[in-house]
């Protein structure tokens, strides 16, 4: 089922969504996944990271995220005026407002590493739709510089279906950037990313990855960082079964986060190394 020309109104676009979806819980992701990719379209220049950069990659091939993380390239001024203008601009009749959030203060956490939190109000043919949180962070050693540009098929579906032009992909941080920030952080004392080892599983899958490139780019930022260093090994932290396995669900990695720590240390020995991939990416399941 689809349909042809965008939607006039906004609850003409709502009863779209709730069409074909076929539930509200359905709509609700539905909604949700469309909302990413429509900040997306109007994103200045960045590179958009953490679970939406997962989600623009795989689609719902991936766990599902409810906001958006970005790296600025500019100042923050200056990107968040640049927003500002684009989501008054609009892409395919959605506009939106750009609420900016305090700051968390986090203890121990350098200022650089503490994202900036906003709120991005859209509407849709000027009528409320959707708020989407959105978080800010530094060009980190220039990751932000040169993104790929990514949108999974099935997101672009979502906004074909209810009769809209396809969406254009969407600029996302570069896969071994990903990778290095996701084992520093999946490494650091007390940590509580074990839905990491989930994306880490995802890019070794998915991607076809230069272990060079990635290597190296782990030793810059470990080394930039100056926390712990690199290669790192991963151990099992507190609950982190728990959320292991709420972070895995329905999804093609290892059953259970013991595994998948033993995964990880590996994969991390083949990176320090330069060591080869291995033939199948889901050996071991």
């Amino acid at each position: 089922m689809s349909y042809v020309g965008a939607p006039k109104t906004v609850r003409s676009l709502e009863q779209r969504i709730r069409n074909l979806a076929g539930g509200e819980d359905l709509a609700l992701r539905r909604r949700i996944s469309m909302a990413l990719v429509v900040v997306s379209q109007m994103l200045p220049e960045g590179a958009i990271k953490g679970g939406s950069a997962m989600a623009l990659r795989y689609g719902r091939r991936t766990r599902f995220t409810q906001d958006v993380d970005a790296a600025l390239v500019k100042s923050l001024a200056r990107f968040q005026s640049d927003f500002e203008q684009s989501l008054a601009a609009g892409w395919q009749g959605f506009t939106g407002r750009l609420i900016k959030r305090p700051a968390p203060k986090p203890p121990a956490v350098p200022t650089a590493y503490v994202m900036q939190p906003f709120e991005v109000k859209l509407d849709y043919r000027g009528r409320s739709w959707c708020k989407v949180k959105f978080e800010l962070g530094h060009n980190e050693l220039g990751d932000a510089d040169e993104p790929e540009y990514q949108l999974a098929e099935d997101l672009s579906d979502l906004f074909a279906d209810v009769g809209f032009d396809a969406p254009q992909p969407a600029p996302v941080l570069r896969a071994e950037h990903r990778i290095a920030q996701k084992l520093h952080a999946l490494s650091a004392e007390r940590s509580d990313r074990a839905r990491d080892l989930v994306d880490l599983q995802l890019l070794e899958q998915r991607e076809e990855l230069d272990l060079v490139a990635v290597a190296a780019t782990c030793a810059r930022l470990f080394d930039h960082r100056q926390q712990h260093a690199w290669p790192p090994t991963i151990s099992l932290g507190a609950n982190w079964d728990t959320l292991y396995l709420e972070a895995a669900e329905g999804l093609e990695v290892r059953p259970g986060v013991e595994e998948a720590v033993t995964w990880a240390n590996e994969f991390i020995q083949r990176n320090a190394t330069n060591g080869t991939r291995p033939s199948s990416a889901n050996e071991g399941f």
